[in-house]
């Protein structure tokens, strides 16, 4: 499960890193926001060798804020943006980024869903298959439109949509949708109903108990959590709000950090890998190849640190122990 934050996300990649170093390999993934991005590209079969090229050489931070030519217009660009097309940016470069990504890892022109799909294993019950492990990918978006959390594509269908039929890029770029600064997905539901959808961190921006298999039942599977962890985390602070930029900035701070890490309890907290991310914000998109750099070492020690100590044994005793936990 990959959390939500912007371009701090660059550090799961060093995260990746020190996994596929210890012979792990991913077999569900799950994520919000920059972890979508980060799902999506591991479920598609990118090492972190790879990924880490593509944020050196291949994604250039200061195309995602792309106004188009309405945002283009000195000062009042981006305010004309955000009072006619809800947001300051398209998202328009972000989404061509990742169809063309995905499509050179899959070998087709429009990846969807149906291209993630795994068979069922003998152990999980119809309702499991078709409700979580159908699809090795899981995008978390926010439907405001219906107030409520979608886990894509399986909610797909409440819109009326084939979930197999959903492009893998698009529900991303539903993900990634903060408020205010990228502009919304609107989505036709096969009613005619125009559905927003919107960054999923506004609802849930780490949901580490989705893949949790029933109470007393022995884990499958290890279910590993990647937090990104400012250090201020878990403190008090204060926002000084003065205008709509510093409004949306602490939507942006309460989003990724409020909701999910309350609910977090102690057990969950032993399968998560806390990741430093320093003085950078979710939207910093003027990031130095320095910046960069420590993002991702900053991920690959954490990530190493926490399984140099980790055992399954113990994993496992410590699922059986909770009576509402236990993981695929």
């Amino acid at each position: 499960m990959f959390e939500g934050g912007g371009v701090k996300g660059i550090a799961f990649v060093g995260a990746l890193q020190a996994f596929e170093e210890a012979g792990f390999r991913w077999q569900n993934v799950a994520g919000t926001s920059a972890g979508a991005v980060a799902s999506a590209l591991i479920a598609a079969g990118y090492t972190a060798a790879e990924l880490r090229r593509i944020m050196e050489t291949r994604v250039e931070f200061r195309r995602m804020m792309d106004g188009g030519a309405l945002g283009a217009l000195p000062l009042v660009g981006p305010w004309l943006n955000l009072l006619v097309h809800e947001g300051f940016y398209r998202g328009d470069y972000f989404l061509g980024l990742m169809r063309t990504l995905l499509a050179e890892k899959m070998g087709k022109e429009r990846v969807t869903f149906a291209d993630f799909t795994m068979p069922k294993e003998p152990g999980d019950s119809e309702e499991a298959y078709l409700g979580r492990f159908k699809y090795r990918l899981h995008v978390v978006a926010s439907n405001i439109t219906r107030n409520e959390l979608m886990i894509l594509p399986q909610d797909a269908a409440r819109l009326g949509l084939d979930p197999d039929d959903l492009e893998v890029a698009l529900a991303v770029r539903m993900s990634i949708s903060i408020p205010y600064f990228f502009m919304p997905v609107r989505m036709a539901a096969s009613d005619g109903e125009k559905h927003w959808v919107v960054d999923g961190g506004l609802l849930s921006n780490f949901p580490i108990r989705y893949f949790d298999s029933p109470p007393g039942e022995t884990p499958a599977w290890p279910t590993f959590g990647l937090l990104l962890w400012e250090p201020t985390a878990g403190q008090p602070r204060h926002e000084r709000i003065r205008s709509l930029i510093s409004m949306t900035r602490a939507m942006v701070r309460t989003m990724n950090t409020a909701h999910d890490r309350k609910a977090l309890e102690e057990a969950d907290l032993r399968r998560i890998i806390k990741v430093p991310t320093g003085k950078y914000s979710a939207t910093d998109f003027d990031l130095t190849a320095a910046d960069r750099e420590w993002l991702h070492n900053s991920g690959y020690e954490a990530a190493r640190q926490f399984l140099s100590g980790w055992s399954w044994d113990r994993y496992v005793a410590e699922r059986l122990q909770n009576p509402a936990e236990g993981a695929r």
